[in-house]
């Protein structure tokens, strides 16, 4: 576990990286599935702010790990220097789009068209940006990195907790109950389940790899004391987080549509327009505490994976 600690800005970074890049992936479902209105457009850029600043404090932590002493368990782990600079180059590739596309966004310059395609774009660059975070580890010289499964990993860990980070940028700009009666709630489920199940997998792939490692050479020992309450805690995490994704999406399927609670409101007394609007209102809180829990389920459940695949270094 010393060497958890050791490289512990660079942990977190790499759990927070491909939440803050997936974000995109979530927001791309939102505009590919419905035609906001302007003003909630405006509201959903403002809120797009979010997941750029959480990937900006993932990479001040890198930077920090990369200046400090710790610095040089890097270079003795054999991290390819190919594809270290591939993943410099993917991380400044996005980074570049993702404030282009934030400040185009707020300038009110860009159709609807065009922020489509930009945001489909964002999701591909943002799966490749995890990818080749994960293609540093799988070209070093550690035994229990070098595997496939380790890129496959963090495509995973981006979509799982990417989309509610997504979901929670258009609700939190109260435009979620635009999106009633659209595919954005199934395709962002699906979205999820496919990148828990993904991540899910590598980590429990990971560890079975680690331990047969180990026990191949010291029959009956365990390559780390309470590993699999480690996996189970991560598992709960992922599991937990796409059941609130869920309850979010279900708190906006059974309110009201906007234009059923519209047209009710002008037939009926003030009274009843008013309790319409409380029930609205409330709707969009639970929402955003759904997701808000989402979100720190999944952030759990990255960041004990990633203690997890440091502590497995043979």
């Amino acid at each position: 576990m010393d060497l958890v600690f050791a490289q512990l800005p660079l942990l977190l970074f790499t759990a927070i990286a491909p939440m803050a890049s997936g974000a995109f992936a979530g927001l791309s479902n939102a505009f590919l599935t419905t035609d906001f209105s302007p003003e909630a457009l405006r509201r959903i850029d403002r809120w797009t702010l979010l997941p750029i600043v959480i990937l900006t404090v993932g990479v001040v932590l890198a930077l920090v790990f990369f200046n400090s002493p710790q610095a040089g368990l890097f270079v003795l782990q054999g991290v390819d220097s190919g594809a270290f600079t591939f993943a410099v180059v993917m991380a400044a590739v996005f980074a570049i789009a993702a404030v282009v596309y934030w400040i185009v966004a707020m300038a009110g310059v860009m159709s609807y068209g065009v922020r489509k395609g930009a945001a489909a774009i964002m999701s591909v660059l943002a799966v490749a940006y995890a990818v080749s975070i994960g293609i540093v580890y799988m070209t070093s010289d550690v035994a229990t990195w070098a595997s496939g499964i380790v890129p496959l990993g963090f495509a995973g860990f981006c979509l799982a907790s990417g989309v509610p980070l997504g979901a929670l940028v258009i609700a939190a700009a109260g435009a979620m109950r635009e999106t009633r009666g659209t595919s954005f709630a199934t395709f962002s489920l699906v979205t999820a389940l496919i990148g828990t199940v993904v991540a899910i997998f590598a980590v429990t792939v990971q560890l079975m790899n680690a331990q047969a490692m180990v026990s191949a050479f010291f029959a009956g020992a365990d390559i780390l004391p309470g590993a699999w309450v480690y996996l189970a805690i991560a598992l709960i995490g992922f599991v937990v987080a796409l059941g609130c994704l869920r309850g979010a999406f279900s708190d906006v399927r059974s309110a009201a549509p906007l234009g059923r609670t519209a047209g009710a409101a002008a037939a009926m007394p003030v009274y009843g327009a008013t309790d319409l609007y409380d029930r609205d209102r409330a709707a969009e809180r639970s929402t955003v505490a759904w997701l808000v829990g989402s979100n720190a389920a999944v952030l759990v459940a990255l960041i004990v994976s990633r203690v997890l695949f440091y502590a497995l270094q043979v």
